[in-house]
């Protein structure tokens, strides 16, 4: 049985409720592939859940005619993956609904579609957004990325950036969710009443996919739905995502809305601050303004310090208004309004983790097929193991092979980024190399010793 949310899914762009602006410049995209390949092959759909940016992407497709190739969440998006459907899609020719072989020169087109694409960060998705960027810069066949958060998404591949036209999508406005609304059950030969959809409406905080299971799940067993129906909805926990929060404190001149949204977020003060101290220069452009804000800002960090000394966690509050509601009331010239960034710190942390991981994984191969301890590899022949590995290719080619190197660990041993195309033409090569057949009264010896042993015998 469909869904009331995907029965009613908008066919064309003109069915999309709001967002005109993102509209327009999806269609101005699409209408740069009927006069060839644009500059940018792929366009990263970004917005809140439940805004319509799936919808859009399909509803793209189906007024230009373009057949859907789409990937999800539930689906495995590891490279292996992408590079068989997603890849193989954006490469090949297409067909019409009808059968016909359509070539992509005279104008069959596929729109790939990959969902939630902010999300291909888990270990089951490992290596998917060096396959994504490949695929971006291999296409024939235009792509979209759906993202409910862009940061997330580049922060992963600065590619990405570079490689992909960007299309916000805003909430829906409360006016246009309850015509949609009233639309629906008018259709569904429902009798809703307006504070019914009130309720709906304000429990959704913009989200109309939300909305409109709430509808249904009212309508069930119903033709009139009153206002005690909605006590059975509960409260929708809706968390407060960083760069809106963020947003409040430098935008928004408000003490009241930037403490609140500081409250409502769910990060700790101590990383907090570590995004406004990120986006405050960028944002206040008067050096008075800059002189108040650090000002607020520096003695947020000495009661954060003195909690950590103290452990009297009740100080926090004390921080946490002074970088919200000090640092907002502190700007009283214009904000410059750029896009705010994703705190420097907290990237070169994540790498150096990124890195350890790689070294200490590698590390553990090594010691195993040497054996000796992962300490002694760390320690003392790890600097040796890397000279020869970058330097003598059948050796690094065989040893990828024979001890299972993935993306992560040869990158680390060839000092080059994962992405490089020195660590994919390893890889590439080591897959070719016939791998020996398993002995377990030899288990974990390397192959060249197992072979002269044997002709010695």
């Amino acid at each position: 049985m469909t869904s009331w949310a995907e029965k009613y899914r908008p066919k064309t762009l003109d069915e999309v409720v709001g967002n005109p602006t993102a509209i327009a410049e999806l269609r101005k995209w699409a209408a740069a592939w009927d006069r060839g390949r644009p500059d940018k092959r792929a366009v990263v759909l970004q917005g809140d859940p439940g805004i319509g940016k799936t919808s859009a992407a399909l509803a793209l497709a189906n007024e230009m005619g373009w057949s859907v190739v789409e990937m999800n969440a539930s689906e495995s998006r590891n490279a292996e993956a992408i590079h068989k459907v997603a890849t193989r899609g954006a490469v090949l020719q297409t067909f019409t609904d009808t059968g016909e072989f359509v070539r992509a020169d005279e104008g069959g087109r596929k729109l790939i579609v990959l969902d939630e694409a902010d999300n291909v960060f888990g270990r089951e998705d490992r290596g998917g957004v060096a396959a994504i960027v490949e695929m971006i810069q291999t296409t024939q066949q235009p792509v979209a990325l759906i993202a409910n958060d862009y940061y997330a998404l580049t922060r992963r591949s600065s590619s990405l950036k570079r490689l992909c036209k960007t299309v916000k999508f805003q909430r829906v406005h409360e006016d246009a969710m309850k015509n949609i609304l009233r639309t629906i059950s008018a259709k569904e030969g429902r009798e809703v009443a307006d504070e019914v959809l009130d309720v709906i409406v304000e429990r959704s905080s913009g989200d109309l996919r939300s909305a409109i299971n709430d509808l249904e799940s009212l309508a069930v067993g119903r033709e009139a739905i009153r206002a005690e129906a909605t006590e059975s909805l509960g409260y929708r926990d809706r968390e407060v995502t960083i760069f809106p929060a963020v947003e409040e404190i430098l935008r928004s001149g408000d003490a009241r809305r930037a403490r609140d949204a500081a409250r409502e977020l769910g990060e700790s003060p101590e990383d907090l601050i570590l995004w406004v101290d990120q986006n405050l220069a960028h944002e206040f452009s008067r050096p008075d303004d800059l002189a108040r804000g650090y000002d607020a800002l520096s003695r947020s960090d000495i009661f954060l310090g003195r909690t950590r000394r103290r452990q009297k966690y009740g100080l926090w509050s004390y921080a946490t208004e002074l970088m919200s509601s000090g640092v907002a009331v502190a700007r009283k010239g214009r904000t410059r309004g750029g896009q705010l960034e994703f705190p420097s710190y907290l990237i070169q942390m994540a790498r150096s983790r990124a890195q350890r991981g790689a070294r200490n994984s590698a590390a553990k191969k090594l010691a195993r097929a040497l054996h000796v301890s992962q300490n002694l590899v760390l320690t003392e022949l790890l600097p040796s193991i890397r000279a020869l590995f970058a330097n003598d290719e059948e050796l690094r080619i065989h040893m990828t092979a024979e001890l299972g190197f993935d993306e992560r660990e040869a990158a680390f041993l060839l000092d080059e980024p994962e992405t490089s195309h020195a660590v994919k033409h390893l890889l590439e090569k080591a897959a070719m190399v016939p791998r020996p057949r398993a002995r377990p009264s030899r288990e974990g010896r390397l192959h060249s010793f197992d072979e002269e042993e044997d002709d010695g015998a």
